[in-house]
């Protein structure tokens, strides 16, 4: 599939683009509602060379909708623990938040491992309300960010694993060894690279609460701003 420059993409987009959204914002659970709200002046804040590449992923949501009636994208990374789950979180409350719909959002690692407890506690502290509903080695979580919203449902899976999509969607990866060790991902007709440091690699340490929220906070500013961008492409 040929992606389109951006500027293009949104030219077009005033008057191909069906995606849908809402004149304001829509209500998350208030902590996090408010949480949301101040990213909004942080978007500036981004290095130009990250927007580029979050503006790329946003050209490709606008062009994979004008092909079918949905956008699938997948953020993977090597062992699913942390920065993939963070990931999936934020851009789930983002589409709720700006009223992006169409576009299916997925997660998964080359391994599967288990969520980091940092990484919840984390979501907790935003505002994410989240309960945990399978245990064992492996467990599953409940990830809910507004009133009468279907929650997210989330454990540690491999990235080609049943539930993700296996044609026609676009993969992220967001950490350097999972580039590097997965050169072909199948099915998908588009990748990209948006790197985040592993904060997981200081799990049990007593910096590790600190910084799980600063990544956390990382990435919800990114993910916000992807879909700010498409809020704004109609």
């Amino acid at each position: 599939m040929k992606i389109l420059p951006f500027f293009l993409v949104l030219f077009l987009s005033f008057s191909s683009y069906s995606q849908k959204s809402s004149s304001g914002p829509k209500k998350l659970y208030p902590i996090l509602f408010n949480y949301a709200r101040d990213l909004y002046p942080e978007y500036d804040k981004i290095p130009f060379e990250r927007k580029a590449v979050l503006e790329e992923i946003a050209n490709y949501i606008i062009g994979a909708q004008q092909l079918d009636t949905s956008a699938k994208i997948i953020f993977i990374e090597t062992d699913q623990k942390a920065r993939s789950v963070l990931i999936h979180a934020w851009t789930t409350a983002a589409s709720y938040y700006y009223g992006i719909e169409n576009v299916k959002i997925h997660s998964g690692g080359i391994n599967a491992s288990a969520i980091s407890q940092y990484a919840i506690k984390a979501l907790e502290k935003a505002g994410f309300i989240i309960y945990k509903i399978q245990g064992g080695n492996n467990p599953e979580y409940e990830i809910k960010y507004s009133y009468n919203i279907k929650p997210l449902i989330l454990k540690s899976i491999k990235y080609n694993d049943k539930l993700n999509p296996g044609t026609d969607f676009g993969s992220i990866i967001v950490c350097s060894n999972a580039d590097v060790n997965l050169p072909f991902v199948k099915g998908n007709n588009f990748r990209t690279s948006l790197y985040y440091l592993d904060p997981s690699a200081y799990d049990g340490t007593s910096d590790a609460s600190d910084l799980y929220l600063e990544k956390s906070r990382e990435i919800a500013i990114e993910m916000f701003y992807l879909f700010y961008v498409l809020k704004n492409s109609k």
